[in-house]
């Protein structure tokens, strides 16, 4: 078994264990997805007005279990994204929380709570007593408001490629794009191009916020698109099938990696812990992971981080890129850990080769949900046959081992 696999079998052994025994509380619901929705309150990614989150006080101690399943505290010796700007084109950001306070820029009302909640995935700082912290805890935030096309709730591509081309103007060398459009146009194809141009790495969730549907600027071919997965591994939103939402034509989503995307813990509008799914939220885990890379290295161009972090990701079985899963399930320790050696974190003398310095498992490690339920298994099975001798015992001495 490959040094990643056993990573990954020990991480996911760990997530198995949590959700074992962590179901009761709002601290252990930090670890247990089923457990957050219950008590924390969700983020949306509704564009027209009219659903907006209210504040929350509530946090949750415990380290959430996409942190866990992907390692990212691993990460951070190497690389905490300390001098890299993120753009997050959403529908608001919320300047004032506490885990993102003096690092905000491009601030505005956040109705949704989604922006904010994108922001606190990348950025968040850690918080004494808290476990949630964002994968890049260093990285400054540039936001960029998304408007509504027409009186619906999808994105107006327009108005995401205006997002696109602000946050790199303002200094982002990673743009991640919380809320896609369901449909291209010639600016938003232009903006991303600019971004190339401008040596920006754009990340995007494969499908829309809002619907199922291909979003763009996902589907072009420059673009790090991103599926969500769930505390098991799955992908989300496939119903079992081979790929992933079909939109009109019979178009299917085109998938780089996967992440963390259900029921995810973050940060939102007030400061307080909310909760929030879909493939944007994946993204923003990528996004973060992009921005440790640039970190660690920025004479890597965006290309060589797209390919870094592809290179590096923990793969699905199968031959890559796979339909569903792209290269595998982001790997945010692999990423800054085969970049060359400098002088420290983030001090960008490594080398320049892109992703020629790595090389990958010859037997890449799989993303299973296999060693979580072999433990769930296990523990039960334990704790079955401990009631049983804890019955069986006492009545066999009571009756000097002599059958009934």
């Amino acid at each position: 078994m490959s040094d990643r696999r056993r990573k990954l079998s020990l991480r996911a052994t760990t997530v198995g264990c949590v959700l074992l025994t962590g179901m009761g509380t709002v601290t252990a619901a930090a670890a247990a997805p089923l457990a957050d929705s219950a008590v924390l309150p969700q983020v949306t990614s509704s564009l027209d007005g009219t659903k907006c989150v209210k504040h929350s006080s509530r946090t949750a101690e415990a380290t959430p279990w996409p942190q866990k399943l992907i390692g990212i505290e691993r990460a951070h010796p190497l690389s905490e994204g300390s001098g890299v700007a993120v753009g997050v084109v959403d529908g608001g950001l919320d300047g004032g929380v506490p885990a993102l306070a003096g690092r905000v820029s491009g601030a505005h009302t956040d109705c949704s709570g989604h922006g904010t909640f994108l922001a606190g995935v990348v950025a968040a700082s850690h918080t004494p007593g808290v476990g949630f912290e964002g994968v890049a805890p260093r990285a400054r935030v540039i936001g960029a408001t998304v408007k509504a096309e027409g009186y619906g709730d999808d994105a107006d591509p327009d108005s995401v490629a205006a997002g696109i081309r602000s946050t790199v103007d303002h200094g982002a060398q990673v743009v991640l794009v919380g809320t896609g459009a369901v449909r291209s146009s010639d600016a938003l194809k232009s903006a991303v191009a600019y971004a190339q141009e401008k040596n920006a790495v754009v990340v995007a969730g494969a499908t829309g916020s809002s619907s199922r549907k291909v979003a763009y600027p996902a589907a072009y071919p420059k673009v790090v698109s991103v599926a969500a997965v769930d505390v098991e591994g799955a992908p989300l939103g496939t119903g079992g099938s081979t790929g992933r939402a079909v939109a009109d034509g019979g178009a299917t989503a085109r998938v780089d990696l996967t992440a963390p995307g259900d029921r995810v813990l973050s940060v939102g509008p007030g400061g307080g812990h909310f909760t929030g799914s879909g493939d944007a939220v994946a993204a923003a885990f990528v996004a973060g992971t992009a921005a440790l890379v640039r970190a660690r290295d920025p004479h890597l161009s965006s290309d060589a981080v797209r390919e870094r972090l592809r290179a590096t990701a923990v793969r699905s079985a199968g031959a890559v890129p796979d339909p569903v899963t792209g290269y595998g399930t982001v790997d945010p320790e692999g990423a800054v850990a085969a970049l060359p050696t400098g002088d420290g974190p983030g001090d960008g003398k490594g080398g320049r080769d892109g992703a020629a310095a790595y090389r990958a498992d010859p037997t890449p490690a799989e993303v299973t949900s296999g060693p979580v339920w072999a433990v769930v298994g296990a523990v039960a099975g334990v704790a079955a046959v401990v009631a049983m001798l804890a019955v069986l015992i006492p009545r066999g001495r009571a009756r000097g081992w002599r059958a009934p």
